[in-house]
Parts: C-alpha cells; sequence; structure tokens
C-alpha cells in the first residue's frame, strides 16, 4: 500500500485509462505534462484548442481525458512533494495501481528525466494562496487634546498589499511596544535566514 499517495475512485479511473491509450502517444503525453510541471506552476498544463485536439487523438470523450490528465498530474505532484524515489514511483505503479508494464517505464523515465526539476520548481512554490506583495506603512499621531503633549499615542499603520485568487490589502496597527516587539521577531527571523547561506 502506497503512503505517499491517497488511492482514491478517480486516480484509479485516470490510471485505467492510461493503460488503454497507446505507448507511443502516452510517452509523448507524460513528457508534456512533465516538463510543464517543471517550469509552471499553472494547474491548467493545455489550452482548450490543445484539449480539444486530445480527445480526437486520444479517442476519449471530456470526462474520460479529464481523469487521465488529473491522475498523471497528481502522481507526479504527490512524487514531487514527498520526494519519491523511482523505485518507489515504479512499485506503487506496478503493484498498488495494476498499470501495464510499458506504462510504468514511461511514467518511470519520465520521473527520471524531469523529477529532479518538478521538485525545484516545488520548492520554489509557497503553500500559501495568498502571499504578501508589497508593503506600505505610515505613522499615525493621535493626541487627546493638541496641548498635552504627554498624551499623545504614535501608531503605525502597515497595509500589506496581498496576491492570491485575488487582490487585496490588510492595514495592521502597531504602537511602539507592539512595533519593537515585530521587529524584534523580523530580527530573528533574518538571523536563522543568513544561518542557512
Amino acid at each position: 500500500m502506497a503512503t505517499w499517495i491517497s488511492v482514491t475512485p478517480r486516480l484509479e479511473r485516470g490510471l485505467k485509462i492510461a493503460n488503454q491509450i497507446d505507448s507511443s502517444k502516452f510517452r509523448l503525453l507524460i513528457n508534456r505534462i512533465c516538463q510543464t510541471l517543471q517550469s509552471s506552476v499553472n494547474p491548467k498544463i493545455f489550452s482548450e484548442e490543445e484539449e480539444e485536439k486530445l480527445l480526437v487523438s486520444l479517442d476519449l470523450n471530456k470526462d474520460d481525458l479529464v481523469s487521465l490528465l488529473d491522475a498523471i498530474i497528481l502522481i507526479y505532484k504527490q512524487a514531487a512533494c514527498n520526494i519519491i524515489k523511482s523505485q518507489t514511483l515504479e512499485n506503487t505503479l506496478r503493484d498498488t495501481f495494476k498499470i501495464n508494464e510499458d506504462k510504468v517505464q514511461i511514467f518511470l523515465i519520465a520521473w527520471i528525466t524531469y523529477g529532479k526539476c518538478i521538485i525545484d520548481n516545488f520548492r520554489q512554490q509557497s503553500i500559501f494562496p495568498v502571499q504578501v506583495k508589497d508593503i506600505d506603512w505610515c505613522l499615525n499621531i493621535q493626541a487627546a487634546s493638541s496641548t498635552i503633549k504627554k498624551d499623545v499615542r504614535p501608531m503605525t499603520l502597515l497595509q500589506l498589499n496581498l496576491t492570491g485568487e485575488q487582490e487585496s490589502k490588510l492595514t495592521v496597527e502597531f504602537d511602539k511596544k507592539e512595533l519593537i516587539k515585530l521587529y524584534q521577531n523580523l530580527e530573528k527571523l533574518q538571523s536563522q535566514l543568513d544561518a542557512l547561506k
């Protein structure tokens, strides 16, 4: 039983379809998927036009093509996330999923060829869907009275410009004590990053 990938009916269906495809066409399909996975974070490997051509070339309906592509992509993504050795991939495909030997070898050769680059590409990606794109700030001086200086409370406003499925903004307010604590934590983080170099 494979511990690095969950066996689901959808995955099994996609791999059953893979067993039925001509090996030379399957090799081209696998290579294209791996080439894209090693250089892109885009989950869409093929354009609509390319998918239409695949339907004809592989003699599949739309649902079967989607199942096939999802299964192949899932196997390589899970193999990359778990940094699976080629022998483990081979054993899982053969023993757990009962893939034909010629298809196992196609999966394996592509993993040996593209695996390191796919893993490296995944390491460059964040697992978090929302990321900070930019930070804006301002100092906001609030006073209870314009004549009493000791009641002045300086507040720092940080506006985080976020990217993800949609761009958004998050504003955070810090007093002097909170800002110093943030700075100290950033200093600790920086020293840990420097230690990794």
